[in-house]
């Protein structure tokens, strides 16, 4: 029995392919997305093993200093001394010990007179200590004060190379170096996460980056041979009781941990929209084989009629199922393999090379997951249909009309069910009701109202695709492609669901994307008074020495146009016994420009010795006006600060504010933005060629106006949607091709059709022409669908969430655009189909079967 079954199948070769590659679709995204995510989480682990290969016991100082444990990017300020170190050398076991020296802050000037790398990853600087990590690829390392190497990532993007002259910016003002060398490191990489390294020699390193001759920030030191790392800490830490002695892999830990949430974060997206990729995938699997198992009624009856029993038929085509299912996830594995490099590759160049990923990983529950659950959903979308042909009696089933559509009655009635309970939660998620979290509440709730949909789409495909082919009336081929489409509402509504499916999420993200922006404009606009903004790089730490002299302040207000000025410099001090970040400036124009409300006292120019207090940190240390405050920062002494008053903080200031006198203490003596209010609009032309100006010898610093500030704002959200795009395009990719395969199908099962209809006269053209409205309906209606689902989703995830940065709006244009590509999308899916139904034989198709 089997035999004979296999052999019918592999008669029909294009038809068999066609299934195997819905389970190619389901399964190749499923094992992408593992494999993607597997790839970044190695990556990051294989990163800082790699950092710390050479360290057996690092020593640090412990930093008390407020927030100095997280003042990762800041100039440090617990340090050792070569006490320290000679210490180290003479504890047991000790076979070597290496100094170092590591300070953000070191930025080298391009040939545009800016620092190279502005606002993107870390720049940092290091004293050349011999370390095994730096694998020097072009001259030496640097031994004269004004030497200095780069690593590779920095000289590509700078254009220097050896024996060239580059100004660096340090805790020193501008100053030359020559560049005696370029290094990279282990693995054939420029740099470790995209980040720009200057080493100096170690007496220049601690003079420039650390301000403190004969100090430094690490200790690394090597095991003897037979002495453990643990063993090695131990003796260390007992001779070192105040410092923070740990293992390399301890180090290596703790650096992971510190990027675990962000790699969590990304795993966890890549299995959700595996998941969706299954998801859609599994109505193209279904659809597949329900026609698949339609067009071989006629076959199986036949077999019945042999005298094969219904169970003989059915476990027939369930060992077809899995012997089908487990090739064609095998296949769709490999392609996954592939499509997760090309995601790493689409991820890395819209997140940038902050991501330290290489190579491809291929974990074992990947493979095994892919191919149990492409397997299994074969078997069931192969059973169901089957099952249900098995129970047509063997004469009803080889009459020409097998069996007719059941009704669409319960289908629609249990949709419809479905679909209100995911409205439901819907609401109760938007209204925050109950104790169940939101994320859970709006998650189910927009699961069901998928199923819903699709369980629904069968009775809304008809008049929808009617009314829809209104616009193809005027032609023969239009009229019947409308028709055709609205004949099998069932496999219409399944083949557009997984389209659905995509758009719809597309569509959310897009809705929320809009609406971040949207919110983020507002915010600024009602926020920010100032026109014009001087900002420093991102990527540092207000600890470093980055930004420009806050005395510039008055300079900048005593501009011609200028209204009101404040340049604001930040750190992190305690307050209190609380470590908490505060802003050190003008409080009387920072009222001004930031529209500060005030909750309790008064919101004006401060005195030395006073401080203007955020509502939740007057709240969380119970204070307010005529209140006396203990504040101590990193390099001062501790003052006593009197807080005159307490304001409502907003999106623009949320920190609290002392005078410019009480910041001596700061790690950086700079301010590292500053906002300036022009009188009127035509005014602000000519105040910013008088900023520009100003700062045109200071390379850390820009000058924006408020339009490039809410871009910068927003350039974040871009990001997000573009990588969630990215994702979702895979996902339509699949539903696109779920539209070809259908139609691919249908072809087949209408030869004798299509045959016929060229015999009274219908050209090749005409039945292209006609295949391709069938296609351009389908992908319209699962758009349509989609569009709508995805719209209530992104209204009620944006009024669920209620942020201050959120303003709901609807992206019109990005929805015409979206309606726009499904009509592209049915005008490439219909290609193929189209070409083999214009190319039948019409005597063939005639005697077809």
């Amino acid at each position: 029995m089997f035999r004979s079954m296999l052999r019918g199948l592999l008669t029909h070769k294009l038809r068999l392919a066609l299934s195997a590659l819905a389970v190619v679709l389901g399964t190749m995204f499923m094992s992408g997305a593992f494999v993607a995510g597997d790839t970044f989480a190695q990556g990051f682990t294989a990163l800082f093993s790699t950092v710390n290969q050479s360290i057996d016991v690092e020593v640090t100082a412990k930093d008390t200093t407020p927030g100095g444990q997280n003042a990762q990017f800041s100039t440090p300020t617990a340090l050792l001394g070569q006490q320290d170190v000679d210490t180290v050398r003479g504890v047991d076991g000790v076979a070597g010990v290496r100094p170092g020296v590591y300070s953000a802050g070191a930025r080298l000037i391009g040939s545009d007179g800016k620092v190279v790398g502005g606002a993107g990853p870390p720049q940092q600087g290091i004293a050349w200590n011999g370390d095994p990590l730096l694998q020097l690829r072009q001259g030496r390392p640097p031994q004269a004060d004004d030497e200095i190497a780069v690593n590779q990532g920095l000289s590509d993007a700078s254009g220097f190379g050896i024996g060239q002259t580059a100004d660096v910016i340090t805790l020193q003002p501008r100053t030359p170096y020559k560049i005696v060398g370029i290094f990279g490191f282990a693995g054939n990489r420029p740099s470790l996460a995209g980040e720009t390294t200057v080493a100096f020699t170690l007496p220049q390193a601690q003079r420039v980056l650390l301000n403190a001759p004969g100090k430094f920030t690490s200790i690394d030191v090597a095991a003897a041979g037979g002495v453990s790392d643990s063993t090695l800490r131990d003796r260390v830490a007992a001779a070192l009781p105040n410092d923070t002695v740990r293992t390399g892999a301890q180090v290596a830990e703790e650096q992971q941990s510190a990027t675990s949430s962000f790699v969590n974060i990304l795993k966890t997206g890549l299995v959700v929209f595996a998941l969706i990729g299954m998801f859609t995938g599994a109505f193209l699997i279904f659809n597949t084989f329900s026609m698949l198992v339609a067009q071989r009624t006629r076959e199986l009856a036949l077999y019945r009629s042999f005298g094969a029993s219904r169970g003989q038929v059915n476990r027939s085509v369930l060992l077809e199922s899995v012997l089908l299912g487990l090739a064609a996830s095998i296949v769709g594995l490999g392609l996954g393999i592939l499509v997760g490099f090309i995601l790493n590759k689409a991820l890395q160049a819209i997140i940038g090379a902050m991501l330290p990923v290489s190579g491809v990983v291929v974990r074992a529950y990947a493979i095994l997951t892919t191919l149990a659950v492409g397997t299994a959903f074969t078997v069931v979308a192969a059973l169901i249909p089957a099952l249900r042909a098995s129970r047509v009696p063997p004469i009803a089933a080889m009459r020409e009309a097998v069996t007719p559509d059941k009704p669409l009655t319960k289908l629609t009635s249990a949709g419809g069910v479905v679909l209100g309970a995911g409205g439901l939660l819907l609401g109760l998620g938007v209204g925050k009701v109950g104790d169940i979290p939101t994320w859970l509440t709006l998650g189910i709730g927009a699961g069901l109202c998928f199923l819903g949909m699709a369980m629904l789409a069968p009775i809304i495909s008809r008049p929808l695709t009617t009314a829809a082919g209104k616009a193809f009336a005027w032609s023969v081929p239009g009229r019947l492609g409308a028709r055709n489409t609205g004949r099998n509402p069932r496999r219409t509504a399944v083949t557009a669901a997984a389209l659905m499916i995509g758009v719809a999420l597309a569509t959310g993200a897009g809705v929320f994307a809009q609406s971040a922006k949207a919110g983020i404009t507002s915010a600024f606009e009602r926020d920010v008074n100032a026109q014009l903004a001087v900002t420093t790089s991102l990527s540092q730490a207000p600890g470093a020495s980055v930004g420009f002299p806050p005395e510039l302040e008055r300079t900048m207000a005593a501009l011609p146009g200028v209204t009101s000025a404040v340049a604001l410099r930040g750190d992190t001090v305690n307050l209190n016994g609380s470590d908490r970040f505060v802003l050190a400036g003008d409080a009387q124009a920072a009222s001004t420009i930031f529209n500060l409300r005030p909750v309790a006292g008064n919101v004006r120019t401060l005195n030395p010795g006073e401080a203007l207090l955020d509502q939740p940190t007057a709240d969380a240390l119970h204070v307010g006006p005529g209140t006396r405050v203990t504040m101590r920062t990193a390099r001062g002494a501790p003052v006593t600060l009197d807080v005159v008053g307490v304001f409502k903080p907003n999106q623009a200031i949320s920190s609290s504010l002392i005078s410019s006198a009480d910041a001596g203490g700061f790690r950086s003596p700079f301010a590292q933005q500053g906002f300036v209010q022009v009188a009127s609009d035509s005014q602000v032309p000519q105040v910013r060629a008088e900023l520009d100006k100003l700062f045109a010898n200071n390379p850390d610093v820009s000058v924006n106006d408020q339009s490039q500030l809410i871009g910068q704002a927003n350039n974040f959200v871009d990001i997000l949607l573009g990588i969630v795009n990215t994702l979702l395009g895979l996902t339509i990719v699949v539903a696109v091709l779920g539209v070809v395969n259908t139609l691919l199908l249908s072809v087949f099962e209408r030869t004798r059709e299509l045959g016929l209809i060229r015999a009274v006269g219908m050209s090749r053209a005409m039945v292209g022409r006609m295949v391709t409205v069938e296609s351009i309906l389908i992908s319209v209606f699962g758009a349509l669908l989609g569009i709508f689902i995805g719209v209530g989703l992104g209204v009620a995830i944006v009024v669920a969430l209620g942020d201050e940065f959120l303003s709901l709006t609807v992206p019109w244009g990005y929805l015409l655009i979206t309606l726009a590509l499904s009509i592209v999308a049915g005008l490439i899916a219909a290609v193929l189909p189209a070409i083999r139904a214009a190319r039948l034989n019409v005597l063939q198709a005639i005697a077809y079967e």
